[in-house]
């Protein structure tokens, strides 16, 4: 599945032959928070406030920075079902955060985070998270997320003068993996791997940018370690740029994967925590511009030519 966007059909306002979205992760909403356990509320309130601080964000962010799209990596809800007032669990939180974006006069795509994909409960004096029930989570989300609509993995194709940017949005939410199961994180299933590297085998000439939510660490990259993840990712020198969140900090980091090759991750904080959390992303025909974190400023050039 991708969807192809050309310059001819952007905002006239962007310079001549870019294209340019937002990049935000880790908005944490949680609706009716009065709703559930009170304990449980209680240690989820400082995500209480998310909803209209996002609304705003959609309404007036695109606009002033003349953006095209905005994407956002994961843990966009702070559970997908939480234990009631009553004891029962509730899962309408992903339907509310649907009913939020349909507002946007702005089109938003979206990576699932491990937030994404939990239940939470109380029990014994503490917050209970587990992801047992990811696989109903993931079917309510492509029920009800036209951007999910084949699946919680995707691509999108944008085009900025003579240059083809692919963006391969990836589902690496699941991160339950108990010790000794010799499985690293960041992790995809085999079915989605399969599918990177096909996305990756498309052309010759496009130029990829991977979003999802946990990033890549420095341990996978090294040698002694397997990340099949990250050994797909570094094998092709057309990737570029890796934007993820889920650490809740604003960083940039550097892979070798090869001879005079690197991939640049950029992780961007958590909105959730601050509505300066944001970068802008300026594709041109050339290069790939990140910008600071709540700001138009430039922090980062990557060459694509």
């Amino acid at each position: 599945l991708f969807l192809a966007f050309h310059v001819s059909a952007l905002n006239s306002k962007a310079q001549p032959g870019t294209v340019s979205f937002l990049h935000i992760s880790d908005t944490h909403l949680i609706f009716n928070l009065g709703l559930y356990q009170p304990n449980l509320a209680q240690s989820r309130q400082h995500y209480g406030q998310g909803v209209d601080s996002l609304k705003q964000f959609l309404k007036t962010a695109p606009r002033k920075t003349n953006s095209d799209m905005v994407a956002a990596t994961g843990d966009l809800i702070d559970f997908y079902e939480g234990e009631t007032i009553d004891g029962n669990m509730q899962d309408l939180m992903i339907k509310q955060f649907v009913n939020l974006l349909d507002k946007s006069k702005t089109p938003v795509f979206l990576t699932l985070g491990n937030h994404d994909i939990s239940s939470y409960s109380w029990g014994d004096s503490t917050r209970v998270s587990s992801q047992k029930h990811a696989g109903q989570a993931r079917a309510t989300w492509i029920r009800n997320t036209p951007c999910f609509s084949e699946g919680t993995y995707y691509s999108k194709i944008l085009v900025a003068g003579k240059t083809t940017f692919r963006l391969i949005f990836l589902d690496d939410a699941y991160n339950s993996v108990h010790p000794g199961e010799n499985t690293l994180i960041p992790y995809i299933d085999k079915a989605q791997l399969h599918w990177l590297e096909n996305e990756l085998m498309q052309s010759d000439s496009d130029i990829e940018i991977v979003l999802m939510h946990l990033p890549i660490t420095s341990g996978v990259t090294l040698p002694e370690h397997s990340c099949e993840l990250y050994s797909v990712l570094a094998k092709n020198p057309s990737v570029k740029l890796i934007l993820a969140g889920h650490n809740h900090r604003n960083a940039i980091q550097s892979f070798t994967t090869g001879e005079n090759q690197k991939i640049m991750q950029v992780q961007t904080g958590a909105f959730g925590q601050s509505t300066e959390n944001w970068r802008r992303i300026c594709l041109t025909e050339n290069s790939i511009l990140v910008s600071l974190s709540g700001s138009n400023g430039n922090e980062l050039t990557i060459p694509v030519n």
